[in-house]
């Protein structure tokens, strides 16, 4: 549970107002993948999705789900909706909810199999952990014998402490009431574990710590080269997911990271960068956006750098590519 999460989501008329038609026109294609929830719980996924298609019938539509909700139906139609859905399932039956936790797994085994036979262009990614490294020969047979169009190995890099700035081998599962239940664990076969996790001895050796790293390494940001955006639930606007990311870390204070001291010095707080107030246009060439890319070239991410641009986008250290 974290206690700092507002329970959000985007109505079909925050997206005809955030996305008008002549903007969407434009678009190349558009990701329904959640932060902190997922698409399926939306109450506007189904209309919005349809909103979309309408506007730009060659936009490629992309949803990533747990897919642990919804109706048969719902799949059938989102089939016809999209260019393809990520299935999010980390293991079987006995295994997959211990990271996708209340999920339940004959419910996303049937939605899936309806989407597939409505036509749906279904791709199954899968998180190796160690409880279901062993599981994957059989995980791959069963996504061919579905019509899976394609099988997923994700190498996670979730294996690696915020605060602490170092890999880890182990992440704590906690109950509502922040007991301990589990870990989850680093997968044994190393042929699983993620590349840049495992340059921590030499970029240790290079820097000292990868907290210098962090500090030193020039920032080339994946979205502005690709010039894409991230809107979250609550329509506030950033560059990317990674820094929209650091809005309600658990791990940190309430309104305490990097990100809400950028936020919290304009104007209008968080409703400066809200796209149900301004503009896409307005917000992506405003003082946020500006902040963000004038953090790069900081001394330090004490002095301001922002870790989580520093860490994704670094030169040398880049979990999330490598984990394919």
């Amino acid at each position: 549970m974290n206690p700092q999460l507002p329970l959000a989501e985007l109505s079909l008329f925050d997206i005809e107002k955030i996305f008008p038609v002549n903007f969407v026109q434009q678009l190349e294609r558009i990701l329904y993948c959640g932060n902190y929830g997922d698409p399926v719980a939306a109450k506007d996924t189904l209309d919005s999705l349809k909103y979309f298609k309408t506007a730009n019938p060659r936009l490629q539509i992309s949803l990533f789900s747990n897919a642990s909700a919804r109706p048969v139906a719902w799949w059938q139609e989102v089939a016809t909706l999209t260019t393809d859905v990520h299935f999010a399932i980390d293991g079987l039956a006995d295994t997959n909810a211990l990271y996708r936790r209340g999920t339940q797994f004959d419910v996303i085994m049937r939605n899936a199999q309806a989407f597939i036979d409505a036509g749906g262009r279904a791709v199954w990614d899968y998180i190796v952990f160690r409880h279901n490294e062993h599981q994957i020969e059989e995980a791959q047979s069963l996504a061919q014998k579905m019509g899976f169009y394609k099988f997923n190995l994700k190498k996670t890099g979730r294996f690696f402490s915020n605060t602490k700035s170092e890999v880890k081998t182990q992440q704590a599962v906690l109950d509502s009431k922040g007991q301990l239940e589990y870990y989850l664990e680093m997968p044994v076969n190393t042929k699983y574990h993620n590349g840049a996790l495992a340059k921590e001895e030499a970029l240790v050796q290079k820097y000292g710590h990868l907290e210098k790293y962090l500090d030193q390494t020039h920032v080339e940001c994946k979205v502005a080269a690709e010039k894409s955006v991230y809107v979250s639930a609550e329509g506030f606007v950033f560059p990317c997911c990674w820094t929209a990311n650091q809005l309600y870390p658990w791990y940190l204070e309430p309104r305490s990271s990097q990100m809400w001291k950028l936020i919290d010095a304009l104007p209008n707080n968080e409703q400066s960068i809200s796209a149900k107030n301004y503009s896409l246009d307005s917000i992506v060439e405003g003082d946020f956006f500006e902040s963000i890319e004038k953090s790069w070239g900081l001394a330090s991410t004490k002095l301001g750098k922002l870790k989580p641009c520093a860490k994704t986008c670094g030169k040398e250290f880049d979990p999330f590519r490598s984990q394919w």
